[in-house]
């Protein structure tokens, strides 16, 4: 394999599937595991086309054209490939003609016309894009129809064979010579016939047929564009599954030149729809005008040298069509985005402002979308958004007002704490003593105006001694007392006793040292408080703590 051949290829693919891979990794909104699928298949696809392009750019065939017989390298003009009947009438032998608005090559057989293009393709790359091609056809030196449509079939391969080795197709020029009336080249264009005399400007055909005896070659000049009309260009441009249609770019026509045969195909055209027969004497040979010479300047605007050959202007429109979908893409990515923002500012507005909680689940949406958009702001938006409009500004600022209008819930009222009556045990008992002194329903009753009963709290009398004595004696004096102040509030309050709770702590919780005669009288107390618990102190007709509580959530839901 040559050198030259691999490292063009290459490079090719390598432009092709950093492209591609750009347009992927940046672009395309998937998993990172479909882009991994998708980067080996293409590194596959593109390790393919290496191998199958460097096997296709080994010679395949024998033709290959001398230098002599192809254009000169700086040629700006047209180069026509001719082909088709009586070729060796045209050249003389020679197979090139110049003139100085274009080249004439004769190809000769159909056939080869590939074979040609893919020669000069070869030594002169830069000229495919100047390339046409020309048909001449001799309906006169043709007796069966049938055999001339296949010539034209073969055409119609040939030209999309050329396209598949070119990627264009090459402007085709059908030129016809009939027998009849001498007439200059009249060349057809769109719909407008121009005639084209020797030495001459060229003129419309009407102004040709006004002049001298023009008008008596109209018959078979008629015929003739009607010949060419239902058979050449209706055989060229007819449907075909296997075989594109091809488009003449042009027709050249004129008449009077050859001999007719006896039997041909152009005259039982004639002789059946005009009746008009004309004699076998051969014509003068004409010296000038053998080639169509006018049609160059029709086709100079179509050909151009070619920057680059077939695989770049691929590579080219690869690169152009990744672009165009980036590009699209990133307008459907800012698209997304702005629908993102709306329906959280949608979700924000809908939620009433004294619902808190999820009022609260809709800010913190709002706030990490307003942050990831305030990021891209300090470090550039994403690739994938910058080739479309960007709106991050415009929805960052929605964003912002939005969570600027928002109000934090009032802050919840502290719950009071339990009320403790710190009793002093030598006011209520004789020292040693759990029996209540005559003396301290005074005491209790100024004490205990802030302890109710009511449901769901408890009343915990609790009794706490010096460490004066024993511990265990300490545990039941103070469990006794405790007892004692229970029994007196149970009996003149009408309170149920499930409503209270008595402990006895001894001299396990000091408030104060007992290493002081008045530490010791702190520590000596009857300690009563109201702590909540469900189902406690079920009053008659009250209802209960956990009730009180579906209530609430009750109300709460109905708000």
């Amino acid at each position: 394999m040559r050198r030259t051949v691999i490292i063009p290829v290459v490079l090719h693919a390598l432009v092709a599937v950093a492209a591609l891979l750009w347009l992927l990794w940046y672009f395309i909104p998937t998993g990172n595991v479909f882009k991994g699928l998708a980067t080996l298949l293409i590194l596959l696809l593109a390790g393919w086309t290496v191998f199958k392009n460097c096997r296709s750019e080994e010679p395949t065939s024998d033709v290959t054209l001398p230098a002599a017989e192809l254009p000169l390298p700086d040629t700006q003009g047209p180069v026509v490939l001719v082909c088709g009947d009586m070729l060796e009438v045209l050249f003389h032998g020679s197979p090139l003609r110049k003139t100085a608005q274009g080249w004439w090559l004769q190809v000769g057989d159909i056939s080869r016309l590939t074979d040609v293009v893919r020669s000069i393709q070869t030594q002169f790359p830069r000229q495919v894009g100047q390339l046409s091609m020309m048909y001449r056809c001799l309906p006169d030196h043709h007796q069966d129809e049938a055999v001339l449509r296949s010539t034209l079939k073969t055409l119609r391969q040939q030209s999309n064979q050329i396209k598949s080795l070119t990627g264009f197709t090459l402007p085709l020029v059908v030129s016809t010579e009939f027998s009849g009336p001498e007439t200059p080249w009249i060349i057809v264009r769109g719909d407008k016939p121009i005639v084209c005399p020797v030495n001459d400007s060229p003129q419309t055909f009407i102004d040709w047929q006004q002049a001298d005896d023009n008008i008596l070659a109209l018959p078979a000049v008629s015929q003739a564009f009607s010949y060419i009309r239902n058979t050449l260009t209706d055989e060229l441009e007819k449907p075909d599954r296997l075989t594109p249609p091809v488009r003449a770019f042009s027709v050249t026509m004129r008449l009077g030149v050859g001999s007719p045969e006896i039997r041909s195909v152009w005259s039982d055209w004639l002789c059946s729809r005009t009746c008009l027969h004309f004699s076998r004497e051969p014509a003068q040979p004409l010296h000038t005008g053998l080639f169509p010479d006018a049609v160059l300047p029709l086709l100079a605007p179509f050909a151009s040298t070619v920057q680059g050959g077939q695989r770049t202007r691929r590579l080219v429109l690869l690169m152009w069509l990744c672009a165009l979908t980036a590009l699209g893409i990133s307008a459907l990515n800012n698209r997304d985005l702005i629908r993102h923002v709306s329906a959280s500012l949608q979700r924000w507005n809908a939620i009433p402002m004294n619902h808190y909680r999820p009022k609260a689940e809709s800010l913190a949406a709002l706030k990490q979308d307003a942050l990831q958009l305030e990021r891209w702001q300090r470090q550039g938006e994403p690739l994938r958004y910058s080739l479309g409009y960007y709106p991050g500004q415009r929805l960052w600022l929605a964003l912002q007002q939005a969570i600027d209008t928002w109000t934090p819930p009032p802050a919840p009222e502290p719950k009071p704490l339990p009320k403790i009556v710190r009793l002093d045990s030598m006011s209520l008992f004789d020292s040693g003593k759990s029996a209540l002194k005559d003396g301290s329903t005074k005491i209790l009753v100024n004490a205990l105006v802030g302890i109710k009963a009511k449901p769901g709290w408890l009343i915990v009398v609790s009794g706490h001694t010096d460490n004066t004595g024993s511990v265990q004696l300490n545990q039941t004096l103070s469990l006794q007392r405790a007892e004692a102040v229970r029994n007196w509030m149970r009996d003149t309050g009408d309170v149920p006793e499930s409503c209270f709770a008595v402990q006895g702590y001894g001299d396990s919780r000091p408030i104060a040292s007992n290493d002081t005669p008045d530490g010791r009288a702190h520590n000596r107390r009857v300690e009563i408080s109201l702590v909540p618990q469900a189902d406690a102190c079920r009053l008659p007709g009250a209802k209960h703590a956990s009730q009180d509580v579906r209530d609430v959530s009750t109300k709460e839901m109905e708000k």
